[in-house]
């Protein structure tokens, strides 16, 4: 699996998916971040906070701020086909939902996890949210109908050292699979969503942090910056 770099920018924060475009949210100063943004390009170019709110949320962005107790860039954002987003941070262990016009529709103290933070969450049809517990080694699936936990892989468990996870930083979802980036092993695993097996889908030289797949490319962030994975093998 060949990586081509496109850019240093997210080595200390993340990416988010735009239409047709990567935001990046670069916390390199620790306090107040930069944003960023990169379309088939591949040319980077710098953004505003506006900017970034807009592509990442939508038009209702200054709505929804009004009910979330800070900003948007610092939330793991996930939406569902129907246009609802969900907003999480590990700071509080809640999840916010809204509808496509900014309606607050979800609060939830969730209460999965032994303890653990949630550092990423994404949405699968019709009503799951799988949620990433690094520092617990596990990824969890829970029912937004339900309110409850319907499968894990992992044990919240307090070691360092587990297999197969080792500290999953972000989850992503597509029709089909999950994908697991795994900071500790810098193994990127595969689930199916159907059958629930998990598979070993590449080992990388640099811890890897996310993990996504776009109409224009398939990207992971590593220690040194975001690359795009070229002739990636499915």
């Amino acid at each position: 699996m060949k990586l081509k770099k496109i850019t240093d920018k997210g080595k200390t924060g993340n990416f988010d998916i735009g239409q047709g475009e990567i935001l990046i949210c670069s916390w390199n100063n620790g306090v107040n971040p930069d944003f960023y943004a990169f379309d088939i390009s591949k040319i980077i170019r710098k953004v505003d906070e506006e900017y970034f709110a807009k592509a990442v949320v939508g038009e209702n962005y200054k709505k929804i701020e009004e009910i979330l107790p800070e900003k948007v860039h610092n939330y793991r954002i996930t939406k569902s086909n129907n246009g609802e987003i969900y907003f999480c941070t590990f700071q509080e262990g809640i999840i916010y939902g809204f509808d496509n016009f900014g309606n607050s529709i979800l609060n939830w103290d969730i209460e999965v996890g032994e303890g653990h933070p949630i550092y990423d969450i994404k949405f699968q049809e019709p009503d799951f949210l799988w949620l990433a517990f690094p520092t617990g080694q596990t990824v969890t699936q829970v029912s937004l109908t339900d309110k409850q936990e319907v499968f894990k892989i992992g044990e919240y468990s307090w070691e360092d050292n587990y297999e197969p996870l080792s500290y999953p930083e972000s989850v992503f979802v597509d029709e089909n699979n999950l994908y697991i980036p795994n900071m500790g092993n810098k193994k990127l695993f595969k689930l199916d969503l159907k059958t629930k097996e998990i598979n070993l889908t590449a080992t990388f030289e640099e811890k890897i942090w996310q993990y996504g797949k776009t109409e224009i490319g398939t990207f992971i962030v590593t220690d040194t910056g975001i690359y795009e994975l070229e002739n990636e093998a499915e």
